[in-house]
């Protein structure tokens, strides 16, 4: 099993793609590329294009797929809002690399359906790698069916984020151009993929049982309100501390509320939405059960830092994996950071060389507690190796 990957950030588009070109023809053999990644930034849809079918040609027994992006991610470096293209190419000598497209048609009463020809058996122990359009794709129902009809296969990528319309991403799967929908692969076979979920948060207080709540409104939290309970956490912060609740406050939902303990990586994290100051009730950007544990969270550039570095030392500790892919909100980069690069920075410093290709998404897949859900603000890595 061999990785390599490429990455370029020029004005010119010819010796941009030249430079991708060569990088990969040293490291891989043609015939023997089995998948390859492609993302590009800032470059028109005809330019993207022509990377993608120049590409195709130099592999043309590979299974190509990708998309376009606010910025792509490659090896140790970041390129935000430039042109730029990233590429992982990889040669999987027993694996099974079958691509999928699926779309969201709806009826005259709105109501979604998702379509497509994408197969998966559980008992293979499938993992699907993905990327879609934001405008036109139903993911949170497409999320919810998979995590129960697929109970444990992960699901890793993001969207598409350099259009600001519908209409304005492309796909990438093959030899074909799609503006709306989800593409990608399932992988099968004498392959190993770890994941990372990073979503950059750390906790305050202790955890609560939610005792009322209704759709996303929690109500009382161990027979407290919401903002009753947090108050007697604030209470007691740093003022620094208390700034960081005023640039935004989440709330980290168990996903085995039947743990004893709980650690980074058993929350799914959310965005509170609203309070109301008289019943004390919470809204949160997600639903909530009764008996549910919940956490509340704040959100950094330490706090991120801190959360990557440690789930990161912990799965890079194995030699096994032999490339990446990366999948980082487009509000991480410079603009949590004061310097660029630092998701990419992390990863090689921690894995040192690892041929590695991504893309800030607006919206990122992955999986928290053995289930995949969208999230914001979070860094999404596959690492991929041999079985």
């Amino acid at each position: 099993m061999r990785f390599v990957s490429a990455h370029a950030a020029q004005q010119e588009l010819t010796p941009m793609l030249d430079s991708v070109a060569e990088t990969l023809s040293r490291g891989v053999e043609a015939k023997n590329v089995d998948l390859i990644t492609v993302f590009t930034s800032g470059l028109r849809d005809d330019d993207a294009m022509h990377v993608v079918t120049t590409l195709r040609a130099q592999f043309p027994s590979a299974t190509l797929m990708g998309c376009t992006a606010e910025g792509t991610i490659g090896s140790s470096i970041e390129s935000e809002r430039v042109p730029s293209v990233s590429v992982l190419a990889a040669e999987l000598p027993g694996v099974v690399v079958m691509p999928f497209i699926l779309k969201t048609t709806f009826d005259e009463g709105g109501e979604g359906r998702i379509t497509g020809n994408l197969e998966v058996r559980a008992e293979e122990n499938p993992t699907i790698l993905a990327v879609g359009d934001p405008f036109s794709f139903e993911i949170r129902g497409f999320l919810d069916f998979a995590n129960e009809r697929w109970a444990g296969v992960p699901i890793i990528g993001g969207f598409a984020s350099q259009g600001r319309r519908p209409g304005g991403n492309l796909l990438f799967l093959d030899g074909d151009f799609y503006r709306e929908g989800l593409i990608g692969v399932s992988l099968t076979g004498a392959i190993r993929v770890r994941t990372v979920l990073s979503q950059g948060c750390r906790p305050i207080g202790a955890p609560f049982i939610v005792t009322k709540a209704e759709n996303n409104v929690i109500k009382s939290l161990r027979n407290q309100t919401p903002l009753d309970a947090l108050r007697e956490i604030t209470s007691s912060m740093a003022p620094e501390e208390k700034e960081l609740l005023r640039r935004g406050l989440f709330v980290g939902r168990a996903i085995d509320e039947y743990r004893r303990t709980f650690e980074r990586g058993d929350f799914l994290i959310q965005g509170v939405m609203g309070a109301d100051p008289e019943s004390g009730a919470m809204e949160i950007g997600g639903e909530v059960r009764v008996g549910t544990t919940v956490q509340f969270h704040v959100r950094d550039a330490h706090s991120a830092d801190e959360d990557l570095r440690h789930l990161l030392s912990a799965a890079v500790s194995d030699s096994k994996h032999r490339g990446a892919l990366l999948f980082s909100c487009n509000g991480r980069g410079t603009r949590m950071w004061d310097t660029p690069g630092h998701d990419a920075l992390v990863l090689d410093e921690l894995a040192p060389g690892l041929p590695m290709a991504g893309i800030f998404a607006a919206g990122e897949f992955g999986p928290v507690g053995g289930k995949s859900f969208v999230h914001g603000f979070t860094a999404s890595l596959a690492l991929l190796g041999p079985a």
